[in-house]
């Protein structure tokens, strides 16, 4: 089980219930959710909930969502500032999902190129012979170059059509992102039924 990770500018040590109000602050500003403004936590609890299951997820499989913290001063931010969150959480099936939020005032510095890598590196080392996945939005350009920068490579471009559905059949779920032009990438090549796994996931 790993409790932290030190990279050379962050600190990322598992998430507590005692980062809710930090974390809330994150996931619940619609600056952060500008692609899939759906899935912005509208309330405490839910970022208490996403919580809960990082902390059942490290504790499951080894690794989990962390918290992550800046270790020096950085321009206008102070030691210690609270980030975000970057990690890797398992899915229902045996492969990791590579994900990272930031608030707006860490953007454009590289912290979720460091973040990631140091994530992915985590993951892999944790369970090497489970896939790590990273599932992003066709239009969020920014991720996309944060998962080729740490080398994860594009398995797959598309929408739930290739699943037999149709384009807009989630359009009115909130969260769900199958309807929308989507990109999944991979630390390895992943067989069809997994691809296909993820793809469902939306």
């Amino acid at each position: 089980m790993i409790d932290e990770l030190r990279t050379e500018r962050l600190l990322l040590r598992p998430l507590t219930l005692d980062d809710a109000d930090a974390y809330f602050r994150v996931y619940g500003d619609p600056r952060t959710w500008e692609h899939l403004p759906s899935s912005r936590h509208t309330s405490r609890a839910m970022s208490v909930d996403a919580i809960e299951r990082a902390i059942a997820g490290r504790l499951e499989y080894g690794f989990s969502h962390n918290a992550v913290f800046l270790r020096e001063p950085v321009g206008a931010l102070p030691a210690g500032a609270f980030l975000g969150s970057a990690g890797a959480r398992m899915l229902d099936f045996d492969a990791w999902n590579l994900g990272y939020r930031f608030a707006p005032e860490a953007w454009g510095r590289g912290f979720a190129t460091e973040a990631a890598r140091a994530s992915l590196t985590a993951a892999q080392t944790t369970r090497p012979d489970t896939p790590v996945t990273a599932r992003v939005l066709g239009d969020n350009a920014a991720s996309i170059r944060v998962i080729e920068r740490i080398g994860l490579e594009l398995q797959w471009r598309g929408r739930a059509a290739r699943l037999g559905g149709s384009d807009d059949e989630h359009s009115s779920t909130p969260g769900t992102t199958t309807h929308l032009d989507r990109v999944i990438y991979a630390d390895r090549a992943l067989g069809d039924e997994m691809l296909d796994a993820v793809i469902a996931l939306g």
